[in-house]
């Protein structure tokens, strides 16, 4: 008897991106400082180091760095936080989840040519992502998938405790 095996699916697995532990966000965040500080810095030079504009060019370059372009969606208790990765690997994804916001950081390949030497390559470039939440959520709850690259990522909100549920029932004598 023949066995056969199973036809090949042409879509790829599902791939997790990172998830940014709390021991691990203040290097994400120093990453993030020290790509707004590069392009401040850039913008100075470009306006002929001209001094006195120092935070103009930080907040420039934080617009620019930080982009916006998450869709976040409601859901019951949960969040829903999508975004479109063109050209990103799923290995090239981490995600760094505050009780207010979040943000992503990718790496994403594009093709570079040179017009003299007529040569090919790959370039790296970050893509940082943020949005600031409307719910407060919790950061560990958070699961996440990449796949025919878009990122996914499913969250719990975070109910504030009320006063009555944290209180002992009291006993009357």
């Amino acid at each position: 008897m023949a066995t056969s095996k199973p036809a090949l699916s042409e879509k790829l697995p599902a791939k997790a991106p990172r998830i940014v532990g709390q021991n691990d966000q203040e290097k994400f965040h120093q990453g993030i400082h020290r790509r707004v500080a590069e392009r401040a810095y850039g913008l100075y030079e470009a306006y002929g180091h001209e001094h006195g504009n120092d935070r103009a060019h930080w907040l420039q370059a934080q617009n620019e760095i930080l982009q916006h372009g998450l869709e976040v969606r409601e859901s019951g208790s949960w969040l829903s936080i999508n975004a479109s990765l063109p050209d990103v690997d799923g290995d090239d994804i981490e995600v760094c989840l505050e009780p207010n916001r979040v943000i992503i950081r990718a790496e994403k390949s594009e093709a570079t040519q040179t017009t003299e030497s007529h040569t090919q390559g790959l370039a790296q470039r970050e893509l940082f992502l943020m949005e600031d939440l409307l719910a407060e959520i919790d950061p560990e709850t958070v699961s996440g998938s990449f796949n025919d690259q878009k990122l996914t990522l499913m969250v719990k909100k975070r109910y504030p405790v009320t006063r009555a549920s944290t209180e002992e029932p009291s006993t009357q004598s």
